[in-house]
């Protein structure tokens, strides 16, 4: 059995210098009083036990965690941030793709993700390139089954 040394000190030690800071109410730490704060602690656990423990299936969880973690604090301060949807899908790639260079298994998923949430980035931009914004609202409305019809060709296709 391995051990989870890294993620279990790195919870501890973050989550504790979370919780005295809040409880002294360290006035410099006020506006990282949130959820988002304990967010990307627990990707940074996650980080640290893959990478010091070996385990790179804990890569997935530990850019999630750490990515939406910072995407709350900078979502907030830039316009032009892109969406909670997009985001999910980059962070989704960009961690299947870093379980490849570590693993060498994740790349296709890892690219096809990325393309996704490239494409929901430039969906705008796309649509009136292509000069049919007319049909942006059919597609937006059928999109989500044409992700569920893609993973189950992915998941149903034969080798």
């Amino acid at each position: 059995m391995r051990e989870f040394r890294y993620f279990t000190c790195t919870i501890l030690i973050g989550f504790g210098f979370f919780y005295l800071l809040r409880s002294i109410d360290f006035t410099l730490f006020q506006p990282y009083y949130s959820w988002a704060t304990l967010s990307i602690l627990l990707g940074l656990a996650f980080l640290l036990q893959s990478r010091f423990g070996g385990q790179a299936e804990f890569l997935l969880p530990g850019v999630i965690f750490t990515g939406y973690g910072l995407h709350q604090y900078i979502a907030g301060k830039l316009e032009y941030w892109p969406g909670e949807q997009v985001i999910i899908f980059l962070l989704i790639g960009l961690g299947l793709l870093l379980i490849y260079l570590k693993k060498g298994i994740g790349k296709g998923a890892g690219i096809l993700f990325l393309v996704i949430s490239i494409l929901l980035i430039f969906y705008e931009q796309i649509l009136s390139f292509l000069g049919v914004s007319n049909y942006a609202d059919t597609f937006s409305t059928y999109w989500p089954a044409a992700l569920i019809l893609a993973g189950l060709f992915i998941l149903y296709k034969k080798k």
